[in-house]
């Protein structure tokens, strides 16, 4: 049914596009149609004003692809955090695949590797300025609107994307109005959460304060599964009993407080300056993992006896992980927790955003935006989501007597520190009369800010291994400029060039095990250059590189205005990921050959030390029409695609495929990154929504993309003349984005007033098909049904109340991805969040 609902929605979006046009010919004379909400809402709301091209425009006047939301919109979907905009922005994709900490977005089938500290292949900037996928999982209170531009954005963002951009814009200070809000939620797993905001003229009509802050609290949505699996009479029957006796936490809690403090002073009317602080800290347990796939019979003589020096005891770890599997899948609702007391997931953000605008005149004018971030990200996760499966207590003469440390599979921890620094400067003109363009400079640089690194620990019998000292920096600087030039009175010329230069580097030091701790950037590259003409120097597994990349990025289009309302546009675009580096360094003689492992007779990473430039090359061609039919209204927007993905990333997985054995010096801690294939992505999407009068709206957007691989990369991990070159197969590249990914929506403000409230219900239904993980493995598509009543202006008052239910019929879906891996013993991933529901009460004042 579904492979027939899909092209049977785009085939009847086509033909309306069709028929719409010529209607609003006829109609040319009327008032233009006014552009709704790009989810459903009640009539009235007005335009949607966007920054696509960093100033601000209607929807329905930007020559290229854009999703919008507003702060209505969003609460009608519930959208308590930003990951929630997937399920109403169809073709967007969030995989938390490292963690709590990470949010790895994908958009047109390009997004983020799990592994490094690149530029996300598509980028989330907030006010403005770009925030890493490490520590962007942010809150969404106080929100003015959420828009989603796809394609590359190469021309006039801070950074150069080849996926699209997020904007997430706060509300901003009221020069003139005293008001606020305050907003409780109460709800399932003891969900609360109390948020408001005050705006606060000091001066009105030049300087005006806004604060806003929010806390949430959950309890854990997902269970511990140890104590009753070990309580099973199989468990029992091998001899094995329960190591931490009952006492384990649960997953996936919410514990976060937020506050932003925002401040406008305008002197004149020409001048204006806007400041915005923001601090963020969640202190939570890991979100659970399912154990997808357990098969360990291969690794026992390989990995779990050399570990145990007891065959019936490596046969039993074996059996009790393969049980865990199928308890697991009867339990999808729970986690092993593994011996790692529920895991961890710390995250702290501190956050300045300055806005400079000064009118030079009525037709020139400058803008300067500076922001500053520290984030700090402290995880742990039993990434092997399987329980313990020994408890030690073997004779081991190396420690000298009785080892008791639980034999740990698969711990994934992580600590970074880092801080970002952003400065875009802009000068802006516009004619009045249609001739209008920007020209800017932008530096951003980030880099360590504290002790950071990695502790992968697989099968290990010794307890965790000490962490590494991870460090890396990236410096961007470019300029960039773009005009639209009018042809004629409908006849647009769009063109815009930025010429970049980056540089990377890179310090890292295997683990400590004196101190157990990473040390910070300026400590690591002195003790690299401490070692530098010793004997060891080359084989000591510490190193630093650094590699440098310059690229020019363009866009070329035309818009066409039929009709007041109805735009015809096409536009192609250059988008690139600049180079960068795996690390540790590959200089010593394990991951340079001759050396043995588990899976090779020899492996040569020096080729694979920088990984290339990506570039995406698209051409988008759409329309946008606003239309009138009788007493209704609505918007109808298409766009057509194609992009050529040249160097398509892929990862290899040390821990998953075993390629070298558990501290090899100079080896990657988990993955590194190859360039893999070259690929073709094409696709259509639609957004459109109808209001048949002022009460109902319905609204569909969706995307069909199609991922074709037109070149496998080599990949040679033996030298340049070895015998392992080869490539991944088909099969194995990723194909992030699902096939089909659609959102149906309605808002419907019934016709009696109880209490003397409106009453509105609202809903959306988001489907989409399979979707995206590792090596090539699809995450299942699913469907997702939300719901929500409020009750606005009680009594007439400022008072609302509303009720929502997520989730509806309590679907179990793949959310994401942890290890999924062909060589790998375990596979793990994500499941979504189960059915919730909530109370909020608001008042406005």
């Amino acid at each position: 049914m579904r492979k027939l609902l899909h092209p049977a929605l785009l085939a009847s979006s086509a033909a309306l596009a069709v028929a719409l046009p010529a209607h609003a010919q006829d109609t040319e004379n009327q008032d233009s149609a006014e552009v709704e909400l790009a989810e459903a809402s009640p009539a009235g709301q007005g335009e949607i004003i966007v920054t696509a091209r960093r100033t601000d425009e209607r929807l329905q006047d930007v020559p290229v692809a854009v999703t919008a939301f507003d702060s209505q919109a969003l609460e009608r979907s519930t959208v308590q955090e930003l990951s929630d905009v997937r399920s109403i922005a169809s073709g967007l994709n969030f995989n938390s695949e490292g963690g709590k900490s990470t949010t790895n977005v994908s958009l047109r089938g390009i997004g983020q590797l799990p592994v490094g500290l690149t530029t996300p292949g598509v980028v989330t900037y907030f006010n403005n300025i770009a925030i890493p996928s490490l520590g962007s999982s942010i809150p969404t209170y106080d929100i003015a609107n959420i828009q989603v531009l796809k394609g590359p954005q190469g021309t006039l963002f801070g950074k150069s994307t080849l996926g699209g951009a997020i904007l997430v814009n706060t509300v901003q200070p009221d020069l003139y109005d005293f008001g606020g809000y305050v907003r409780g939620t109460y709800g399932r797993y003891e969900y609360r959460a109390l948020e408001g905001a005050i705006n606060i003229p000091i001066i009105p009509g030049t300087v005006a304060l806004r604060v806003a802050g929010q806390i949430r609290r959950q309890d854990e949505r997902i269970r511990s599964l140890d104590s009753d699996f070990f309580a099973l009479p199989e468990v029992q029957a091998l001899g094995v009993n329960d190591p931490n006796a009952g006492s384990y936490p649960g997953f996936d809690d919410i514990n976060n407080d937020s506050v932003r403090a925002s401040l406008t002073i305008k002197p004149t009317d020409r001048i204006s300056n806007t400041t915005v602080f923001e601090y963020f800290e969640a202190d939570e347990r890991a979100a659970g993992l399912f154990l997808y796939k357990a098969d360990f019979a291969p690794f026992q003589n390989t990995a779990f006896l050399p570990l145990m020096g007891d065959p019936a005891r490596a046969a039993a770890a074996v059996s009790l992980a393969n049980l865990a599997a199928d308890y697991a899948r009867e339990n999808p609702r729970g986690a092993f927790d593994g011996g790692i007391n529920g895991g961890r997931a710390y995250r702290k953000s501190i956050a300045v955003v300055n806005t400079t605008d000064v009118d030079l005149s009525d037709s020139l004018s400058i803008r300067n935006i500076f922001g500053y971030r520290k984030n700090t990200n402290d995880q742990g996760i039993n990434t092997g989501a399987v329980p313990i499966l020994d408890q030690g207590g073997f004779s081991n003469p190396f420690l000298g007597g009785l080892v008791t440390q639980p034999f740990i599979v698969y711990y994934a921890e992580q600590r970074y520190v880092r801080d970002y620094i952003d400065n875009d400067f802009q000068l802006i003109f516009d004619s009045g009369s249609g001739l209008n363009g920007i020209l800017g400079a932008y530096y951003s640089v980030d880099g360590p800010a504290g002790p950071s690194g990695d502790q992968f620990t697989t099968f290990s019998s010794l307890g965790r291994i000490p962490p590494t000292t991870t460090h890396v920096k990236n410096q961007s600087f470019a300029i960039y400029s773009q005009i639209t030039i009018p042809l004629n009175e409908r006849l647009n010329f769009n063109v815009g060039g930025r010429y970049s230069w980056d540089k990377t580097q890179f310090c890292y030091t295997p683990g400590n095990p004196a101190t157990f701790e990473s040390v910070s950037f300026d400590e690591c590259k002195q003790n690299i250059a401490d070692r530098v003409g010793t004997p060891t120097e080359f084989s000591d597994g510490f190193g630093r590189a650094s590699t440098k990349d310059d690229y020019p990025t363009w866009t070329i289009g035309f818009d066409y205005k039929v009709n007041p309302d109805l735009m015809v546009y096409i536009t192609s675009r250059r988008g690139v990921r600049p180079r960068n580096l795996n690390f540790p360094l590959f200089e010593s003689d394990p991951v340079t050959c001759p050396s043995g492992n588990y899976s090779l007779s020899c492996v040569d990473l020096t080729g694979y030390q920088t990984i290339k430039q990506e570039r995406v090359t698209d051409v988008e061609i759409g329309e946008k029409l606003s239309f009138f039919l009788g007493g209704a209204r609505g918007r109808l927007n298409l766009a057509a695609f194609y992009s050529k993905y040249e160097n398509a990333t892929q990862f290899l997985s040390n821990s998953g495929n075993f390629l070298f054995p558990r501290g090899t010096l100079d080896a990657p801690p988990s993955s590194f990154i190859i360039n893999a294939a070259d690929l073709s992505i094409y696709g259509v999407e639609i957004d459109a929504s109808v209001s048949p009068d002022n009460n109902l709206t319905i609204g569909f957007n969706g995307a069909i993309t199609q991922t074709d691989i037109d070149e496998l990369l080599p990949v040679n991990t033996n030298g340049e003349l070895g015998p392992n070159v080869g490539t991944f197969g088909e099969g194995q590249i990723n194909k992030l984005t699902p096939t089909f990914a659609g959102t149906f929506s309605a808002s419907w403000i019934a016709p009696v007033k109880p209490a003397d409230a409106d009453l509105i219900f609202s809903g959306d239904l988001y489907m989409t098909a399979d979707y995206g993980g590792q090596q090539g493995f699809q995450l299942e598509g699913y469907s997702l049904a939300n719901g929500r009543i409020d009750l606005k202006g009680i009594g007439g008052s400022s008072f609302d109340l509303g009720f929502y239910l997520k989730n509806i019929f309590d679907v179990e879906y793949q959310a994401g991805v942890s290890v999924i891996l062909p060589a790998a013993p375990y596979n793990s991933l994500y499941l979504g969040p189960p059915r919730t529901w909530g109370v909020e009460a608001s008042y406005s004042f």
